[in-house]
């Protein structure tokens, strides 16, 4: 194994020393996961207090808050979603019990797990953060039993909401056993929704039924503005009491003040308080499991002292909110810069290390393509060599037995043996020969690709079999028609090419998406397909081939072993001009191969039967003279020659028109030009041009008083006298003697 050199190691150790160095820069943040149960102004002010928290305190910290709309399926997933994106710690406000088992998944990956505002049946969390609601219950329903030690009914009543979550359950603890302190009291309990509405016609319906209560709790104070309600509209303002739980700006704290409410019990919200538990837990510092918060009771007598402070501690948290977004602008923007510095950097590294390993691969090229050069020379004189050394003694042999042969001195069995060495002598140098000149002519190729190729074995035989089509489409190779068989299994491939070799020049693929490459680059006369392929098979190869713009002429017979009128049927269907069924006879095959190559001669003949191309395609198709049964002729092949018309007519005054230029106009390289075009007129594209140039010609003398010069150089003749000598060749006379006629 090489070494590697001591200049691509220094960059090597350079480059990863940047990106240390950048990613040194990044202190890390911790990233806490929020999952909130539902929405509403409590929960609100939670959520800003947390995210107003990321910047108190000396440890970066980014929070990310989503929420399941009461909904416990989507908390399970948004649980399982935060712990598989990497948080850190987990905080989360249970929905209901059912979220259990996502929170033992994210204890069992080793994620912090912090309770707040409710509990769930389960050991599976690390702390809990929030108000006692337990103390919520007694704190309430000791006002309740003043409230109803003032009034002669003594009766208290509990709307209580659902009991599937920790805060319903733990409210009524607490107040069902402080009222069972107090047998003086009528106490009663009704479960109804987290709803106001639902609360007003249950508290309604408990006024119409004259069970009036003296004060009444509710579990939260939407539940008793639902309650205040009902009792507004029964006229029963001033006879009950109710108490409600929350105490926030613009909701509890209000309606006390504005006497809709006797009471509120303020359940604590402290984001902040949240997050430095959390960052607690993440730096390993101690700290309690259960942390309650303090509660308060707001009645008329303290309602405007504490609403004040908390529209001051309110305006304090916007406060602090507008300053977070600022300084995440700020820091926003000093980390992209930063990174657009590091960046900045690395790629200057990277670009040294672009030109240095380029500067070497040029080098090896280069010195690959000398070695390559040197090897070339030494190989042609080697095959020059045996050609010599091979050739001589052949023709020594040859020629003594041909003689010998031809004396007839010798009879019988010495004869037959005589002519058997003969035969095979025969057989030996012709093949010596083929061997010598392919041999050479691969030599040839690979020399012109050997750089291309370089560093690809495998793409350097694919460049070979390629130039060498395409070498072979060539004008001085075209006597032999050119079948491609695209066939997967090895050995029917190798009994077609059997039975083909000896008429044309086969070309082979083992699958039908080669061979549509192939049909594409060497544009065959005609291909014979298995129909059943790995990667593509023969039906949409065979429709591919008829829908492309090159090889839409080309015939197509299809082998297969399914043999069924609606199967054969598929193949018609996708374009195919024969269908054979395995086992087929040979000398089917051939007769049909001969048949359909001899129907594209008179598809010659028809684009040739109306003055060349002096008729559009569609024209000389749909003219008098009608296509042979074997010929189809199809909306490809009708567009292909009028474009190429046009393509013709509107550069046949460019005396310097290459094949090359036609070709790139009508977006096929020269040797599909060439292929297509002597496929379906039998001329080449050079003597096609000729016959139209001279087609032009005699219409612009019959149709017009131009001289035969100014004529000439309209279709594209540099020389009047050679315009002359080719249409005296043409149409066998001089211009001047059809114009005369």
């Amino acid at each position: 194994m090489t070494q590697k050199p001591m200049y691509a190691r220094t960059l090597y150790i350079l480059l990863v020393s940047v990106l240390l160095a950048a990613c040194s820069q990044q202190d890390h943040i911790y990233k806490i996961g929020v999952s909130q149960c539902s929405v509403g102004i409590w929960r609100s002010k939670v959520n800003n207090e947390m995210l107003a928290a990321q910047h108190l305190f000396d440890q970066d910290v980014d929070v990310d808050i989503v929420d399941c709309y009461d909904q416990s399926d989507d908390q399970i997933r948004q649980i399982d979603s935060l712990v598989a994106a990497g948080i850190d710690l987990l905080v989360v406000a249970p929905n209901d019990y059912k979220i259990a088992p996502a929170l033992k998944r994210a204890k069992d990956k080793g994620i912090p797990i912090v309770l707040f505002d409710r509990m769930v049946d389960s050991d599976d969390f690390t702390a809990f953060i929030g108000g006692s609601n337990v103390a919520i219950g007694e704190l309430a329903a000791n006002y309740a039993t003043q409230i109803a030690a003032e009034s002669e009914g003594h009766n208290v009543l509990e709307i209580a909401a659902l009991q599937n979550t920790s805060p319903a359950r733990e409210r009524h603890q607490g107040f069902e056993t402080v009222m069972k302190q107090h047998p003086e009291v009528n106490y009663r309990c009704i479960i109804s929704n987290w709803d106001d509405n639902d609360t007003r016609n249950i508290l309604k319906k408990e006024i119409e039924e004259g069970r009036i209560p003296d004060a009444v709790f509710c579990h939260s104070d939407f539940m008793a503005l639902g309650a205040h309600h009902a009792v507004a509209e029964t006229g029963m303002e001033q006879k009950i009491k109710i108490i409600g739980v929350d105490g926030l700006p613009n909701e509890g704290i209000e309606y006390v003040q504005k006497g809709w409410l006797a009471g509120t019990c303020v359940y604590p919200t402290h984001g902040e308080e949240i997050v430095r538990l959390a960052l607690d837990i993440l730096n390993g510092k101690p700290y309690e499991r259960i942390n309650y918060l303090n509660i308060l009771l707001i009645t008329p007598q303290n309602a405007g002292m504490i609403a004040r402070y908390a529209n001051e501690m309110k305006n304090q948290s916007e406060d602090l909110v507008v300053i977070q977004e600022k300084l995440d602008n700020y820091f926003g923007l000093y980390h992209v810069q930063t990174k657009i510095i590091w960046a900045s950097v690395l790629l200057i590294v990277l670009l040294v290390v672009a030109v240095a390993v380029t500067w070497l691969a040029v080098k090896q090229i280069r010195t690959a393509h000398r070695k390559q050069k040197a090897l070339n020379k030494e190989q042609t004189r080697f095959y020059t060599n045996a050609s010599h050394q091979l050739k001589t003694p052949l023709t020594l042999i040859a020629g003594p037995i041909k003689e010998l042969i031809e004396k007839g001195s010798l009879k019988g069995k010495d004869r037959e043996l005589l002519e058997i060495v003969g035969r095979n002598v025969s057989q030996l140098e012709a093949l010596v020969t083929d061997v010598l000149s392919f041999r050479r002519e691969v030599q040839s190729t690979i020399s012109d690709t050997t750089v291309a190729s370089a560093g690809s074995p495998g793409r350097a035989k694919d460049i070979v079999l390629e130039n060498h089509l395409e070498m072979l489409n060539q004008d001085d190779t075209d006597e032999l028609p050119n079948i491609l068989i695209v066939e997967d299994n090895d050995d029917m491939r190798r009994y077609l090419r059997t039975l083909l070799a000896d008429r044309f020049y086969v070309l082979e693929a083992s699958d039908g998406q080669s061979g549509l490459r192939l049909a594409r680059e060497s544009v065959p006369d005609l291909v014979v397909s298995d129909v059943m392929m790995p990667v593509m098979d023969g039906l949409q190869l065979c429709k591919q081939l008829k829908e492309n713009f090159i090889t839409s002429h080309i015939p197509v017979i299809l082998l297969t072993a399914r043999s069924e009128e609606r199967q054969q049927m598929e193949g018609y269907e996708s374009g195919a001009d024969a269908y054979l069924t395995k086992p087929f006879s040979a000398e089917v095959l051939v007769s049909r191969i001969c048949n359909l190559l001899a129907s594209r001669r008179q598809l010659r003949q028809l684009f040739n039967s109306r003055e060349g191309m002096g008729l559009s395609a569609s024209a000389a198709i749909n003219s008098a003279t009608p296509a042979p049964p074997e010929v189809k002729v199809t909306t490809q092949d009708r567009l292909f020659i009028d474009q190429l018309k046009e393509a013709v007519m509107g550069n046949m005054a460019n005396p310097n028109l290459k094949m090359d230029e036609l070709g790139e106009q009508l977006g096929i390289s020269r040797v599909q030009l060439y292929r297509k075009v002597k496929t379906l007129t039998g001329l080449s594209p050079v003597e096609l041009l000729r016959q139209m140039r001279l087609q032009r010609a005699l219409t612009l003398l019959n149709s017009t008083t131009k001289t035969v010069a100014e004529i000439a150089f309209d279709v594209g003749f540099n020389s009047p006298s050679y315009f002359s000598n080719c249409f005296k060749k043409q149409f066998g006379k001089l211009p001047m003697e059809m114009r005369m006629k």
